[in-house]
């Protein structure tokens, strides 16, 4: 079911719908949409911040380079969201299209808005997931430059592998939260 069946279908069933359908429809792709950007990249976040505490429990490892440990944890927490794609099910319709779309419609009419909202979502999601991990392999390179980590791997002037490996993770963790929530 796409946008325009959804329309077409409130716009045939008026006593289904308390408001202007395309503002129904319109209104409820935005929040959608909204919603399921945000919880990829928050799901990326909690991703990133088990990683983190992981790498901190370590406590000790080999000595390393930071702008190797940098791209190496970039590209492999990268690998591992790949294969963690969040998944979107009915039960999410109410939080995706917020509780004021629920509301201007009947029981009839949310039925037909939660199979397109579902849709909508994954779609979104894995679109949203995609970025993510883009973003991710990316974020390696960018985090060298902009941190200028070193790349001196000798035992007087490097540090230890988990020590780097939980920064990153936590530098991570907060890119995602900004993608998730853009000031």
């Amino acid at each position: 079911m796409n946008r325009d069946d959804v329309l077409r279908w409130l716009e045939q069933h008026p006593s289904s719908v308390f408001a202007d359908p395309g503002s129904v429809v319109s209104r409820c792709e935005r929040a959608v949409r909204r919603h399921a950007i945000e919880d990829a990249w928050l799901a990326a976040k909690r991703h990133a911040e088990t990683r983190r505490k992981q790498f901190e429990a370590e406590g000790w490892g080999n000595h390393a380079s930071e702008a190797f440990v940098a791209e190496e944890v970039c590209h492999q927490i990268a690998y591992e969201l790949r294969h963690r794609e969040p998944l979107v099910g009915r039960e999410d319709a109410e939080r995706l299209a917020g509780g004021n779309v629920h509301e201007v419609v009947d029981s009839d009419g949310w039925e037909v808005l939660v199979r397109w909202i579902i849709d909508l979502a994954r779609a979104q999601e894995l679109a949203t997931w995609r970025e993510v991990v883009r973003f991710t392999h990316r974020r390696g390179r960018e985090l060298v430059h902009e941190n200028h980590l070193s790349h001196a791997c000798d035992l007087e002037h490097a540090r230890h592998y988990p020590e780097i490996a939980a920064q990153i993770a936590a530098a991570l963790a907060r890119d995602y939260s900004l993608q998730a929530h853009p000031r």
